[in-house]
């Protein structure tokens, strides 16, 4: 039996330019997705997701100009959660969990990053665990008093746009309030609110 090969018709040049030109448009089009996806993670995305421990500034420095809330703040479990991880402390909770209320749990990487705030030497849920990174928004042209109270929507307006998260979303709570947590229990973001709104 023979078989013979059949020969595949030449491509023509229009054909050739028109197939390359098709394929340059494509990925000229793939290309132009990538840059708009990289650029709005830059300008959207990353004040979000990308934040550093040098980014924060700790519920000290919030403090100097909201001391009223900073009170408030300072007696919910928010502030003491640090404390829950030390050894004989929440001990019932921790029973509950299975887990072993002697063991100090305040170096246990699955634990710190949602009993602290941006680094360990931030103890507890502070500030900036609900309204974003203070690094930006917490300076001197923006959080000024006299600004403030002359300009009070522009100097939010300026607030936001250097990451300032006014009102915490259900998203922030439950990015600890969360299965993963041994001590979780069902979370309803509407009813727990009331709980760490503070004064304003």
């Amino acid at each position: 039996m023979l078989w013979y090969s059949v020969p595949r018709p030449a491509i023509s040049a229009g054909r050739l330019r028109a197939a390359w030109t098709t394929t340059n448009h494509r990925s000229c089009a793939v290309k132009k997705i990538l840059l708009f996806i990289l650029l709005a993670l830059v300008l959207f995305g990353l004040p979000f997701i990308a934040y550093t421990a040098e980014d924060y500034v700790g519920a000290q420095k919030c403090k100097v100009c909201h001391m009223k809330i900073f009170k408030s703040w300072e007696q919910t479990p928010h502030a003491k959660a640090f404390e829950a991880l030390k050894p004989n402390a929440a001990v019932e909770a921790k029973q509950k969990a299975g887990l072993d209320p002697q063991k100090d749990y305040t170096q246990d990487a699955t634990c710190v990053g949602c009993h602290t705030t941006g680094a360990p030497d931030r103890p507890g849920v502070q500030c900036e665990a609900c309204h974003g990174a203070g690094k930006q928004y917490s300076s001197a042209t923006i959080m000024n008093r006299t600004r403030w109270k002359a300009e009070p929507e522009k100097q939010c307006a300026m607030a936001v746009e250097a990451g300032l998260v006014r009102v915490p979303t259900e998203e922030h709570c439950t990015a600890c309030h969360n299965e993963k947590s041994p001590t979780y229990k069902p979370f309803d973001f509407k009813a727990r609110y009331p709980d760490v709104k503070h004064p304003e």
